[in-house]
């Protein structure tokens, strides 16, 4: 019964109002599941969804239905994608690929580019990691960024976590990312693109633009009192090889472990044998646009070849986000695989322990994930996402605007990007189709309301305040400063974007 019933005009009746009124029951009770008592997101996505399918009138016997449905139908689109991701994720960090990608960009650029080029690496190696292996990846980086430039290294790290974060909000194959786009029927390429196209202004503004603002007052402050050593302002684990750190997991992402010793692998002799040499800078490169390439290329079949053409399938083939994945991580395995620096044997044993591994920490997401596409169900074969759509579209409120404004109150109040956008998405998902916009502008619309004034509901704030050594007050100062301009900005960018494409 997925997505059964219609968007209708009939937006003034008692029913319409009532299941209005029960999908705003719904995201207040996650909001008092959640913040109040502190139950896991998944299971509190779960208890929303079957109360939400209990007081619209759902026959009872249907609400298991419409919720298993849900999860079935989400999970049938993203949970390869995201699994296969993580593999590609955890072998771009063990082999040292991004980090080597790192160095090569900040060594390359002088003071006055390096901002510049921190936001390159955070845009480009955030786009196949999760934001909190990105962030570990690169802590070096940015250390080094702080010593050559004599700043703190939060002012100094902005554009890379400006990076990090917007590719993590609104591009595929993220998990909150994904899911909208499959709540919203996009197709991948032109979200990835588009995500682009909005994400690269909007962090060139609340990175080095906002980066450049906050060092200008912090050197005028700097002026007028005693100077304080760079190295007393290190940010926590800078100095520690990226490969040996770990964080612990939250309701959102974790970092992947480093691989221990496992059965059948025997431990080197000398330390040649131990440590092979790292991946260069062409190789994690080439690993992280793989994908995207081949994306791209099935988005774009019917241009570069004639419809129903052999050229034509292969190329929507090998450009299904499962396949180009798939095609990535093999490649990977043969490129990344024997550079892997854990100082074991290099052999089959190890890749496939390596590939059990990178499953374990995307569990968490696709649990969130799978119970957020049964709300999804629960919502529309109840009517209540439709009469909450034709609701809005009476206001004639725009709905890029309505997505953002949804997706920000809900990550304002739970702290939690993904299930944002994980509630903006089900609830909108009929908006789709009967809004007039494309459904890949949908999809960045959400993801950057998500990103939306990170504070001390979010953990992602406090593992900032962590790594970077700040007070809460210094957190807020910056990070969360940062995120709602990257928020607000992206908005406006996704908003112009859309009037150039009419």
């Amino acid at each position: 019964m997925w997505n059964n019933l219609p968007v209708t005009s009939d937006a003034d009746s008692p029913d319409s109002w009532y299941l209005v009124a029960c999908a705003a029951g719904t995201v207040l009770l996650l909001l008092i599941l959640i913040a109040r008592v502190r139950l896991h997101p998944a299971l509190a996505l779960a208890v929303a969804a079957l109360a939400l399918g209990v007081a619209s009138g759902m026959p009872l016997k249907q609400v298991p239905l419409s919720f298993s449905t849900g999860v079935g139908n989400l999970m049938a689109h993203i949970a390869i994608v995201l699994g296969l991701g993580a593999v590609l994720g955890r072998l771009l960090a063990g082999s040292g690929g991004a980090a080597a990608l790192g160095r090569l960009l900040v060594e390359r650029c002088g003071d006055a580019g390096l901002p510049w080029a921190l936001l390159a690496l955070g845009i480009v190696v955030g786009m196949p990691v999760f934001f909190e292996v990105g962030l570990v990846l690169l802590m070096p980086i940015v250390a080094e960024a702080a010593r050559r430039t004599g700043r703190p290294p939060v002012l100094a790290g902005m554009p890379l976590l400006a990076g990090l974060s917007i590719v993590h909000g609104t591009l595929p194959p993220h998990p909150a990312a994904m899911l909208a786009a499959v709540q919203y029927h996009a197709d991948l390429g032109r979200t990835i693109l588009w995500g682009l196209v909005v994400g690269l202004p909007a962090a060139a503004l609340a990175g080095p633009g906002l980066g450049r603002l906050l060092i200008w007052r912090w050197e005028k402050r700097k002026s007028k009192s005693t100077a304080v050593s760079i190295e007393e302002n290190l940010p926590l684990f800078a100095a520690t090889d990226a490969e040996e750190l770990q964080i612990e997991s939250h309701t959102e992402d974790r970092v992947p472990q480093v691989p221990i010793l496992g059965p059948g692998i025997d431990k080197p002799t000398t330390l040649a044998e131990k440590i092979p040499p790292p991946a260069g800078p062409v190789r994690a490169a080439s690993a992280v646009l793989l994908p995207i390439a081949l994306i791209f290329l099935g988005s774009w079949a019917d241009s570069l070849a004639a419809p129903s053409s052999p050229a034509n399938q292969v190329l929507r083939f090998v450009g299904s986000p499962d396949i180009a994945l798939l095609i990535a991580v093999l490649v990977a395995l043969i490129t990344l695989g024997t550079r892997i620096q854990t100082g074991q044997h290099h052999g089959r044993e190890l890749l496939r322990q390596l590939t059990t591994e990178s499953f374990e920490p995307i569990a968490n997401v696709l649990i969130i994930l799978a119970a957020a596409g049964g709300l999804s169900g629960v919502l529309r074969d109840s009517g209540a996402a439709q009469a909450t759509v034709a609701l809005a579209l009476g206001a004639h409120m725009p709905p890029l605007v309505l997505a953002w404004m949804l997706a920000a109150v809900v990550r304002i109040s739970m702290g939690s990007a993904t299930v944002a956008m994980a509630v903006a998405s089900s609830v909108l998902a009929p908006l789709a189709s009967h809004a007039g916009v494309r459904p890949e502008l949908l999809v960045l619309a959400t993801g950057t309301g998500s990103l939306i004034l990170s504070h001390v509901n979010d953990p992602g704030f406090w593992m900032i305040s962590a790594f970077f050594k700040m007070e809460v007050k210094e957190t807020l100062a910056t990070w969360s400063v940062m995120e709602t301009v990257l928020s607000i900005a992206g908005l406006g960018t996704t908003l112009l974007l859309a009037a150039a494409l009419r």
